[in-house]
């Protein structure tokens, strides 16, 4: 990952993060809010691969991203009535996905060609990843 998709991770994982915490109250609503955040990163992070829109694979990036984002509500959901523990998770969850998401569209970004969607297992496994750096 190059310093500028690094950087579009970064900032899409801040931003994602202050969803999950202001909208903490009310289960769910961030997964709404996030789904396009995220394609707005993939679009950012294809820019930096000079991957114009229609070579995107989208098709790929969205199953991925459906699974991460209904994976991350059914772990926050199991915390949401309960504050402040909910806008912490909301928010370590939302930066987690947004890392295993930002790595896995860079690398569909830079082959385009041989793109699939991550299984659930390998997804888990990079969220799990990304959650124990985010949390240090």
């Amino acid at each position: 990952m190059d310093a500028n998709v690094r950087s579009t991770v970064r900032w899409t994982g801040l931003a994602s993060a202050a969803l999950g915490v202001v909208l903490s109250p009310v289960p769910l609503a961030d997964e709404l809010l996030l789904a396009p955040v995220y394609g707005l990163m993939t679009l950012r992070i294809a820019k930096h691969h000079g991957l114009a829109v229609r070579r995107i694979p989208w098709s790929p990036i969205a199953t991925t991203t459906l699974a991460g984002l209904m994976a991350r509500a059914a772990v926050n959901v199991t915390v949401s009535y309960i504050p402040g523990v909910a806008a912490a998770a909301n928010a370590v969850s939302a930066v987690a996905l947004t890392r295993a998401l930002g790595r896995y569209i860079d690398g569909v970004c830079a082959d385009p060609g041989g793109a699939r969607p991550l299984t659930a297992r390998a997804l888990f496994a990079q969220i799990r990843r990304a959650s124990s750096s985010a949390a240090a």
